[in-house]
């Protein structure tokens, strides 16, 4: 396989994650600082969503046409430019347009690299294992984004914290001018007959795969869902807030580590065993993500910090042992020749439905709570509010159960 591409867009989907967490970080002190509500502070959170999810189907349709190293590069220096305007803004309002630009250069990574790598890798079981290398940047990059994003924000303030973290990713961009295509551009365009819509069509008349992206929804909207809070959720069982994104990072990093290379790594072993591969990743994904569930929702019902961060490392391991065969079902299942419109599309799904309700909902039911049967105690209503992302979890994997179904497999 070739490992230095794969290492390159490892590094690339690191700093990738690294800047979307950052701003979960220093969320208190933003809160703070412009003086907002709960859900007004989970829309600081959200608001990189607003370009990502409808910037994703645009790139994803130009990446099954157009040299997606081009549009990689670009997106890359765009979002990374568009970090830095962050550290500048102003107001609320500045800064929540500032991370809408960020996700519109980010759209044009993620929606692209699966579908590359496929063209690159086109065994499903191989592809499964590179896919678990590149996903293991999603805990790490969070991770670092938490820690360093606490530390430096301690030290210098919230503003430095995007100053810094554009610098990388300008000169990242330049790396994507040494990356091959998968196949030339001409013959990807010769198997894309369908247009927008055609494509659409074709995606969502795959019964599996529509369960499979909107099992993918409800999984984004825990993770984003907890991510946003749990720091602040943290202070609430005593910890200061540099203390516990410090260690909520560490755990992360650790466990998304194992997670989703080892989780990567058995799904193809369990996988390999079975007539249907693609079944066999979904029921791997099925399998763990519901045996974490419990572990999230007692997780949220521990007044202690010690017991909340011991549920969460085994909750946090289920949770990423599915992303890298979640993501190779995709694109195993995506129409030929749309891999990146398919992926796109997903983008558009989880981000708008997932990232960007997620925090909302869950900071709303916060503020209800707060406000009526929890009066008095914004701890412990934050923490209930919370449990709405253990049911997301849940249904996920009976979604990807059902899916797994062989009454639901479709050829084509």
């Amino acid at each position: 396989m070739p490992w230095a591409l794969i290492l390159f867009l490892t590094a690339v989907n690191l700093l990738n994650f690294f800047d979307r967490y950052i701003v979960h970080s220093v969320e208190p002190m933003l809160k703070l600082d412009f003086g907002l509500t709960n859900s007004q502070s989970a829309t600081l959170g959200s608001a990189f969503v607003f370009g990502y999810f409808i910037f994703s189907p645009i790139f994803g349709y130009l990446g099954d046409r157009k040299d997606r190293r081009i549009l990689m590069a670009l997106g890359l220096l765009a979002w990374s430019l568009c970090t830095a305007l962050t550290g500048w803004s102003s107001s609320f309002l500045a800064f929540v347009a500032a991370r809408a630009l960020v996700g519109i250069g980010e759209a044009s990574f993620g929606a692209i690299v699966p579908g590359y790598l496929k063209g690159r890798i086109p065994d499903t079981l191989k592809l499964n294992r590179a896919l678990s290398l590149f996903y293991v940047a999603i805990p790490v990059g969070s991770a670092l984004g938490f820690i360093a994003g606490g530390e430096i924000a301690v030290q210098w303030g919230w503003r430095s914290v995007f100053l810094i973290a554009a610098i990388p990713g300008i000169l990242l961009s330049l790396g994507f001018f040494a990356v091959a295509p998968e196949r030339p551009v001409e013959q990807r365009r010769e198997r894309v007959a369908k247009g927008f819509l055609g494509g659409l069509a074709a995606i969502f008349s795959r019964r599996d795969l529509t369960l499979v992206i909107w099992g993918y929804v409800l999984n984004t909207f825990a993770m984003n869902g907890i991510a946003m809070f749990v720091v602040r959720h943290g202070t609430g069982l005593g910890m200061d807030e540099s203390t516990a994104a410090t260690y909520f990072g560490f755990i992360l990093a650790f466990t998304g580590f194992v997670g989703a290379l080892g989780g990567g790594l058995l799904a193809s072993s369990f996988a390999a065993r079975l007539t249907d591969t693609v079944q066999g990743l979904l029921i791997f994904v099925a399998a763990t993500t519901l045996a974490g569930s419990p572990f999230l929702c007692a997780a949220f019902l521990a007044s202690s910090p010690w017991l909340f961060f011991s549920l969460c490392f085994v909750a946090q391991i289920a949770l990423f042992a599915g992303v890298a065969p979640l993501n190779s079902v995709i694109v195993a299942r995506a129409p030929q020749g749309m891999e990146a419109l398919t992926q796109g599309i997903t983008i558009f799904m989880i981000q708008l439905f997932g990232s960007a309700i997620g925090p909302v909902i869950i900071g709303a039911v916060a503020d209800w709570l707060e406000a009526g049967p929890c009066a008095g105690s914004p701890a412990q209503a934050l923490a209930l509010g919370l449990q709405v992302a253990t049911l997301a979890m849940a249904l996920s994997g009976v979604l990807w159960w059902v899916a797994s179904s062989r009454g639901l497999r479709e050829e084509g």
